[in-house]
């Protein structure tokens, strides 16, 4: 589930493009054959790899309806509920989409400058330098949900 959410950030002008995305709906997603190339690209080993794609390979599922059982129909992407790997899995193809989407780029993220010293802010002391850093933000994560955000609509694309 993916919805935005458009702001105007107010002491830099600027818009704030927030995608929300619901991971817990994502797990039923993954391409099969999208994730044999992610493990490869993340140096698992092709032995492991052909363990995980046999495990996922020819599996096939019904629907129960009242009582009713439909007809068997192949899985072919998405991996396999209360599995031990599923998290692992899932978090790897996350992370490589992730990777693609932002590629480090310093104009699609968020500018956000804080304090270091613990304090609370005060808008007057973030004119020093010394106790101030400022980082860049992509996306934030927190439990099943996860939001991207961008300065631009076409970033959000």
């Amino acid at each position: 589930m993916i919805c935005h959410l458009q702001e105007k950030c107010q002491e830099q002008n600027r818009d704030l493009y927030t995608t929300f995305v619901d991971l817990i709906k994502s797990f039923d997603t993954i391409s099969h054959e999208g994730l044999w190339r992610i493990m490869e690209k993340f140096g698992c080993p092709r032995k492991f790899i052909s363990m995980v794609h046999q495990f996922h390979n020819g599996t096939l599922d019904r629907v129960l309806d009242d009582g009713d059982s439909s007809n068997a129909f192949p899985v072919t992407n998405g991996v396999k509920q209360d599995c031990v790997l599923a998290p692992t899995l899932f978090s790897m193809m996350f992370s490589a989409m992730l990777s693609d989407a932002f590629l480090d780029d310093e104009e699609t993220s968020i500018k956000v400058r804080y304090r270091t010293d613990g304090r609370l802010f005060n808008p007057q002391k973030l004119q020093a330098k010394t106790k101030v850093e400022d980082d860049s933000m992509c996306d934030f994560l927190f439990a099943d949900d996860c939001t991207l955000n961008a300065a631009a609509e076409a970033h959000v694309q």
